[in-house]
């Protein structure tokens, strides 16, 4: 991916050169304009693989959103730009793991993958343990559908 370096700085299309900024990363970036129409991959059989990918990640985004809401009033003072990348990464991996599905619809078991959330940090600068080193315990219900945090009471 190219790079600009210079005095121009902008955003936008210019010919077939596309200029953007990613969040959390210094400097602008340009690239090609190009590739498939949105009707050529709804459609088309050699999009099929590219189908499948798109409904799994769907379903790995939603997962790491439902993560994100749940935990919406830690997210806004302790995570960084890139953290719903990170955990969109680990959603996929567990998807990964479901080998009793076919491709394009394996499941996001996150109960019972639960080893990859370990150690998953929603700032890389800085550790919730150094911040929080309360004991607690997670519970949830036999349906799985809810979950509790329990902190024990501390001064």
């Amino acid at each position: 991916m190219a790079r600009q370096k210079g005095l121009m700085k902008y955003v936008g299309t210019i010919g077939d050169v596309r200029h953007f900024k990613i969040k959390g990363h210094q400097g602008f970036f340009a690239g090609m304009v190009g590739g498939p129409t949105a009707e050529q991959v709804k459609t088309a059989p050699e999009f099929e693989r590219t189908r499948e990918n798109m409904n799994e990640f769907g379903g790995c985004a939603r997962a790491g959103k439902s993560i994100r809401t749940a935990l919406s009033a830690l997210m806004s003072k302790m995570a960084d730009s890139q953290v719903t990348g990170r955990l969109t990464s680990v959603m996929k991996k567990i998807n990964l793991e479901d080998g009793t599905e076919a491709r394009g619809y394996r499941k996001v078991e996150i109960s019972t993958q639960r080893n990859y959330l370990l150690g998953f940090e929603f700032d890389k600068k800085l550790s919730i343990n150094g911040v929080f080193n309360a004991p607690y315990d997670v519970t949830h219900t036999v349906a799985r559908d809810s979950a509790d945090f329990i902190i024990a009471p501390f001064n």
